[in-house]
């Protein structure tokens, strides 16, 4: 699941994924009925996809600039961010 405005579509064609996006009207006027109950089955898991983002900026080392020494392993530290995520027992706090 992707944003719209991210094409990231051609990445991942090559490995028989898909990526589920939002539709744009491309010069359209109005959307076709089928995109539009495709867009409200897409919508409430994207709210879900944000959540786990939110989350992911609590960690603290996201705070700062990382130093030059640090920056080459960024994309290590993020995808761990996501890992712990997923060991929460909640995404929404049960109060909220």
């Amino acid at each position: 699941m992707a944003d719209r405005r991210i094409m990231i579509q051609d990445l991942f064609a090559s490995k028989d994924v898909a990526v589920n996006t939002r539709k744009m009207l491309k010069g359209k006027t109005c959307f076709e009925p089928q995109d539009i109950i495709r867009d409200r089955q897409i919508a409430p898991k994207r709210i879900h996809i944000e959540r786990v983002i939110g989350l992911s900026k609590t960690f603290k080392i996201l705070k700062k600039e990382l130093p030059p020494s640090t920056r080459a392993l960024g994309s290590r530290i993020i995808f761990v961010f996501f890992v712990l995520s997923n060991f929460r027992t909640y995404i929404v706090h049960k109060l909220a």
